[in-house]
C-alpha cells in the first residue's frame, strides 16, 4: 500500500531533522518554510511555495514551528483553502493548551482534525532538541482523536523513540510539554547555581558530575547538558534562550490563569526573561556563565 503523502511545515533546528528521518523512511513529502524551503528540505522532497499548496496536495501536514502567531497563520490558512486533500494537521510545536485548544476548533470548523503532538528529548543521553530529532530519538506527547491518532502513529515512530497518547483533548499534550520545559529550565538554573557553589569550593566540575549522576540530585542538566555542553565549554545543544523563555513563560502565564501555586515558577521565569534580554540569540545552555557571571540578580 501507498503511503500517505506527508506536507511537513516547518524546516528549522527541529523540523529539518523530522522530515529528514521521514524521507528517509520512504515518505513522500512536500515542504514549505517560510525562511526558505529549497535548502532545508530533504533531497527529493517535493518544495512548496505556500501553505495553501500543501493544504491541497498532502493526505496530512506536520507543523514543527516555533511560535503561537506562526501556528495560527498556518491553521487559518489551511482551513480557508479550497480544494482541500490534507484531513489531519499534526503540530509539534509547543504553543501552550490555548492555542491548541483554539487550533482545533479553527480547523474543526473545516473539516480538518488538528492533533497536539508536542516533542520533547530524550532521556538516557541521547540528547535534547536538534540531536534529539536528529537521532529520531524524540519523545511524542500526542493528545487527539484515537482514530487519528492511529492514523499518523507509524509516520510519528519514524521520528521519535517514544509515543504517549496522553489523552483526547488537544491542549493536554501541551499541558505535558510546558511541564517538561519547565522543569529542564529550572533544573538548568538550580544546576547552575550549584555547580558555582562546588566550583568555588575547589572542586571540579567532572568530580561533582560524577557524584550526582550516581545520586539522587541527578537530572538532565547533570547527566547531560554540562557534560556534553557546558564542562567543555561549547554551549552548544543546539537550541536558543528564545526557546525556553518563550515555553517558561506559556507555562507561568498558564498556572497563573488557572490560580494555582507559582513561586517557583516567577522566579525561574524571570531569570530566563533577564538572560533573553541580556543575551539573546544565545545557546540557552550559556545559563551557567549567565548566573555565575551574576546576571540572575
Amino acid at each position: 500500500m501507498a503511503r500517505e503523502r506527508i506536507g511537513f511545515i516547518g524546516l528549522g533546528n527541529m523540523g529539518q531533522h523530522m522530515a529528514a528521518n521521514l524521507a528517509e523512511a520512504g515518505y513522500p513529502l512536500i515542504c514549505y518554510d517560510i525562511a526558505g524551503t529549497e535548502e532545508r528540505a530533504p533531497q527529493g522532497a517535493e518544495i512548496a511555495g505556500s501553505i495553501t499548496q500543501i493544504a491541497g496536495s498532502a493526505d496530512f501536514a506536520i507543523l514543527s514551528v516555533a511560535s503561537q502567531q506562526a501556528v495560527t497563520d498556518i491553521t487559518e490558512e489551511i482551513a480557508m483553502a479550497n480544494n482541500r486533500s490534507v484531513s489531519i494537521v499534526v503540530d509539534t510545536s509547543t504553543i501552550g493548551s490555548k492555542t491548541a485548544r483554539e487550533a482545533e476548533e479553527r480547523l474543526g470548523a473545516a473539516g480538518v482534525t488538528y492533533i497536539d503532538s508536542a516533542v520533547a528529548g530524550a532521556s538516557g543521553g541521547q540528547g535534547i532538541g536538534p540531536a534529539a530529532a536528529k537521532a529520531a530519538a524524540l519523545t511524542f506527547i500526542v493528545a487527539g482523536k484515537t482514530e487519528a491518532v492511529e492514523q499518523v502513529r507509524p509516520a510519528l515512530e519514524k521520528m521519535g523513540s517514544k509515543l504517549f497518547h496522553v489523552g483526547e483533548e488537544p491542549g493536554q499534550a501541551q499541558a505535558v510539554k510546558l511541564i517538561n520545559n519547565f522543569l529542564i529550565g529550572t533544573v538548568m538554573t538550580a544546576t547552575s547555581e550549584a555547580m558555582n557553589y562546588g566550583l568555588s569550593q575547589n572542586l571540579d566540575m567532572k568530580s561533582i558530575l560524577d557524584v550526582i549522576n550516581v545520586s539522587s540530585g541527578a537530572n538532565v542538566a547533570t547527566s547531560y547538558v554540562f557534560p556534553t555542553c557546558i564542562e567543555p565549554e561549547t554551549y552548544d545543544v543546539g537550541a536558543t534562550v528564545e526557546i525556553l523563555v518563550k515555553d517558561v513563560r506559556v507555562y507561568v502565564d498558564e498556572v497563573s490563569n488557572g490560580n494555582l501555586p507559582n513561586a517557583v515558577g516567577s522566579v525561574v521565569n524571570k531569570i530566563w526573561e533577564d538572560m533573553g534580554k541580556e543575551m539573546p540569540g544565545e545557546d540557552f545552555t550559556r545559563i551557567f556563565p549567565f548566573i555565575r557571571d551574576g546576571g540572575e540578580g
